[in-house]
């Protein structure tokens, strides 16, 4: 059976060869900003003492059971005037990847954006090629709204916009946390 998650803040112990590895495979992070580029541990240090002064708020996603760090999810570009707010994440340790853990990290996320800090609106966006991820996003009650093209590295990209209401992730977590009480909690 899936283990139920949680997120808490991600910190300095957090950074060790498993996170080095995971944020420099490209199996990983082919759908990420960070995918090609080469991270050492000064620059993961930097990263996380920096978010906070960039309005990024960082967590480690961990197992309760085994309290196992499986990977990272994000808040990020808040936006004060009209409560939209960004969400990231990805699971580094491939052995937890299928099932819904993707799932109930979106809903953790949104579930501290829209409870914890108040906000009204999650946007984003997905590499339109990125299958497996959208169909994530659909299940956790993201819509998607309209498509472009972005440029990443040197390739031009379709993508395609999301975003999800406050009143409508409670609506989708309630209707989760009824048909998987054993992975998503109540609101």
């Amino acid at each position: 059976m899936q283990e139920k998650i949680y997120l808490r803040p991600l910190s300095l112990s957090d950074i060790n060869e498993k996170y080095l590895f995971w944020v420099n495979n490209n199996s990983i992070t082919e759908h990420l900003e960070i995918a090609n580029q080469h991270f050492k541990y000064k620059d993961l240090v930097s990263y996380i003492k920096e978010s906070p002064k960039k309005g990024r708020y960082n967590y480690a996603v961990i197992t309760k059971k085994t309290q196992y760090h499986i990977g990272n999810g994000s808040l990020y570009s808040i936006e004060p005037n009209n409560k939209n707010f960004e969400i990231g994440w990805f699971i580094g340790d491939e052995n937890f990847w299928g099932g819904h853990y993707s799932s109930m990290i979106i809903f953790y996320l949104l579930k501290i954006g829209f409870v914890e800090m108040g906000l009204e609106k999650c946007i984003g966006g997905i590499e339109k090629k990125n299958i497996k991820a959208r169909m994530t996003n659909k299940f956790a009650g993201f819509k998607e709204t309209k498509s472009h093209v972005i440029k990443k590295g040197n390739k031009k990209t379709p993508f395609i916009n999301l975003e999800i209401a406050k009143k409508d992730w409670f609506a989708r977590a309630k209707i989760l946390h009824s048909q998987y009480p054993e992975l998503f909690d109540e609101i």
